[in-house]
């Protein structure tokens, strides 16, 4: 039921949302037996809903024809502002039902830079919105780029990419340095820190330049202004592949200083690349949610805390 509604110039004291629905339907249709077809109920039963909705409002909705209905200017008005009420009406089902359900928040990740942020602030997210549903894809570049732009991903956690502020607003989270990973058996591994210049010919392995344009496009400047030759030997999809290929010894590899590589080290460079801004990116072409600033809000938290005790703040 609907108590004390005001429609148009109508007072409803009590209309009913399926009797409603059946009037649209009627105009709609502009015939009582094409709507009762459409509505699954009989000519008759239809009619006396109707027929009980004129008497609730004291007004014609309707002029009858042999085989039709017209619209009265009473039923015009009714149909314009009943159609806007069972919007409204549909989004408050909706909104209950996500209320119950938990909001969803879908979040796009680059694990190699990401993922160690991402675990305490979950925890603590969750805390605070314990009903949300948490949806975790890894995801490349290209992946996060088109999750954001199709309403697939509420947020990304990666490398901001270019020429898209009018779509995409980002918070920078932290700043890493990046190093190259290297076998453990691996002649550079010895060194502390490694020279640029010794990379002049070794093998790279690189994430994909599909995948992660913004990524290989780093790279390949960082060889071009220091007058290296590059001979990439393989790319990759994510950390995992190429944190394999480097343990197998097929080369070496740019990543985050600090990435946990299995059967590898992870060295600075001499002198220090810049360092890579990983940020959360949400699309300005729909609102964002307080559940999705609480979140990004977490993931800073964890970030400074993780760079206070590291001494590791850039």
């Amino acid at each position: 039921m609907i108590g004390r509604l005001v429609i148009g110039d109508f007072f409803l004291p009590c209309m009913e949302l399926r009797q409603l629905q059946l009037f649209l339907a009627a105009a709609e249709e502009g015939s009582i037996t094409a709507a009762a077809k459409r509505m699954h109920l009989t000519q008759p039963a239809l009619s006396r809903q109707i027929k009980s909705l004129e008497e609730e409002l004291g007004v014609e909705l309707f002029t009858r024809g042999a085989h039709s209905v017209n619209l009265t200017p009473a039923g015009e008005t009714l149909l314009d502002e009943g159609r806007k009420l069972l919007e409204r009406a549909e989004r408050v089902v909706k909104q209950v039902r996500a209320t119950a359900d938990g909001e969803p928040l879908r979040i796009g990740y680059a694990p190699s830079l990401a993922g160690p942020l991402l675990g305490l602030a979950l925890e603590r997210f969750s805390q605070i919105h314990p009903r949300v549903r948490v949806q975790l894809s890894d995801c490349s570049s290209a992946e996060m780029r088109d999750g954001l732009t199709q309403g697939k991903l509420d947020v990304v956690v990666t490398v901001p990419w270019d020429g898209d502020s009018q779509s995409v607003r980002w918070t920078t989270i932290r700043r890493h340095r990046m190093g190259l990973a290297i076998p453990e058996n691996h002649p550079l591994a010895a060194k502390k820190k490694i020279p640029i210049a010794s990379l002049d010919g070794q093998k790279l392995l690189l994430y994909s330049r599909n995948d992660y344009p913004e990524y290989w496009q780093a790279v390949t400047r960082l060889f071009r202004e220091n007058g290296l030759q590059a001979k990439v030997a393989g790319e990759f999809d994510g950390i995992s592949s190429l944190g394999a290929a480097v343990a197998a010894g097929l080369g070496v590899a740019f990543v985050a200083v600090g990435a946990r590589l299995d059967r590898a080290v992870t060295r600075p460079l001499s002198p220090e690349p810049d360092p890579v801004c990983v940020a959360a990116g949400v699309s300005l072409t729909r609102p964002v949610t307080p559940v999705q600033e609480v979140f990004i809000a977490e993931l800073k938290g964890v970030a400074a805390e993780e760079e206070r005790s590291s001494g590791a703040s850039l």
